[in-house]
């Protein structure tokens, strides 16, 4: 008997916890009525600054990252604002972000912020010692990932009022104003730029007329000053206040200047 006891207990332990997880997503799409921005790379620097801020303005977060149980800070912040929520997304591993895109299908997600990115090894992009392998890694997070964000959580965003799809770009993505180094992380964020118009030019003729209505943004959000950017010989402005000046860029986006390249304060950059 008291064995059947246990049994008993640990099956309708089990059935309840499958049940929460199977509800969940309708929780959530109750929870996230309001605006709702899902942020890739979230656990640290401007990624964790944009949702802190966005969790303040009272929208519904989705804040990923790839290993959420090491995002301490991020934890916090979960526990500190009901209105996020933190999923595992790898943007090199296609099935992270599938599933987190079936968990929520049917919500719409107003703004996707493609913000995760490396910088890769400086010393592997030196030409005469260039590793290739490092050119791979670094195309994948910053280049492949964010196209394939866009193609699973496309309908997600075409279902919402505000239709957004931003990325975090950069300054050394402007082939206009290179000067050299990096080689492969500015090839990485140039990709993005193309990739991205090249979405919104397809889009905008697409049959679907959500998809007409998408809007692309390209954002140089400065040079930050975080573990990212460290030993960067030019002034650098704090993650907070880049966050700040990019959700502004952000809220400025509209169909006349979809596709566009702006800086965080707004200006139009070089291609």
């Amino acid at each position: 008997m008291k064995a059947f006891k246990m049994v008993r207990s640990l099956v309708i332990g089990l059935v309840v916890t499958q049940i929460i997880t199977w509800v969940a997503p309708v929780v959530l799409a109750d929870d996230l009525t309001k605006p709702t921005v899902l942020i890739t790379g979230s656990n640290r620097g401007i990624g964790f600054e944009l949702a802190r801020q966005y969790a303040q303005r009272g929208w519904g977060i989705i804040a990923t990252c790839r290993t959420p149980e090491q995002a301490d800070a991020l934890q916090n912040l979960a526990l500190e604002y009901s209105n996020l929520v933190i999923e595992r997304i790898d943007v090199t591993d296609f099935d992270s972000i599938n599933t987190v895109a079936e968990k929520y299908r049917g919500v719409p997600i107003d703004v996707l912020i493609n913000n995760a990115g490396i910088l890769g090894d400086n010393d592997k992009q030196k030409f005469g010692t260039f590793d290739f392998s490092a050119f791979d890694e670094v195309m994948a997070v910053n280049t492949k990932g964010p196209i394939r964000m866009v193609e699973v959580f496309v309908d997600h965003v075409a279902a919402s009022d505000m239709k957004k799809i931003m990325n975090i770009s950069s300054a050394v993505a402007s082939i206009q104003m290179t000067f050299g180094g990096q080689v492969f992380y500015r090839a990485s964020k140039a990709a993005l730029n193309m990739s991205m118009r090249t979405l919104a030019k397809e889009l905008r003729h697409s049959d679907n007329p959500e998809y007409k209505a998408l809007i692309f943004g390209l954002i140089d959000p400065g040079v930050v000053d975080t573990g990212f950017a460290k030993n960067v010989p030019i002034p650098m402005i704090q993650a907070d206040e880049s966050a700040a000046a990019v959700i502004q860029v952000i809220d400025s986006y509209d169909r006349k200047t979809s596709a566009s390249f702006l800086r965080y304060t707004g200006q139009k950059m070089p291609w």
